[in-house]
């Protein structure tokens, strides 16, 4: 399975470009937990004071998230929808794999216990030892993600074939000499659809 587009708007949402420069590249910051930080919520083997193009960013976001996928594909042992994959993916892409492979909500998840699953997203609203607002918006986002529903695209409308209109019954041809407005409705109108008096009835 695959992130789909909802959640990659919910990583980006919460993730940010960060730091911007005038050129729309972007430079490493120390994000609310203090952790070093550049393009999508980028953490892994930057230096200080490093700068990206956007298309680096885009490419460097894109081989992170594979890893998390990865992750979820391997952790969890239960089926999923796209929703809870998509929760899940963006939970470890903020956590860490580690955080998703070795608490509360994976074993819930495991062990079918959905909705204490999405409980658990909410535990994890620290960063730096400290409650964070932005965590505490993006934990409810996941929760919600995770629990919505996927309906299924409904099938297509098939066409109906319509039949060369044919001549009419001989029944209809008598009737149809009533008067106008009845030639309408027995004679002409079926015979157009190809359907039978019968059948409209």
């Amino acid at each position: 399975m695959k992130i789909s587009q909802a959640g990659l708007d919910l990583i980006c949402e919460f993730e940010g470009y960060h730091h911007a420069l005038p050129d729309g590249s972007c430079t490493t910051y120390y994000c609310p937990a203090n952790v070093l930080t550049i393009g999508y919520g980028c953490t892994e083997g930057i230096r200080k004071g490093e700068v990206w193009t956007k298309q680096q960013a885009q490419e460097r976001f894109r081989l992170e998230l594979a890893k998390h996928e990865a992750a979820v594909d391997r952790l969890a042992t239960v089926e999923l929808n796209q929703n809870q994959y998509d929760a899940l993916v963006s939970f470890s892409y903020n956590c860490g794999i580690t955080a998703l492979g070795g608490y509360t909500l994976l074993r819930k998840l495991n062990a079918g216990d959905l909705e204490g699953a999405a409980r658990a997203f909410a535990s994890w609203n620290q960063g730096g030892g400290k409650v964070l607002a932005g965590l505490v918006r993006r934990r409810a986002a996941e929760a919600a993600l995770f629990r919505k529903l996927v309906i299924p695209a409904a099938d297509p409308d098939m066409p109906q074939a319509v039949d060369a209109p044919t001549a009419a019954p001989e029944k209809s041809r008598i009737v149809a000499t009533a008067s106008a407005g009845e030639r309408t409705t027995a004679g002409v109108g079926l015979g157009f659809l190809g359907l039978s008096l019968a059948d409209a009835l």
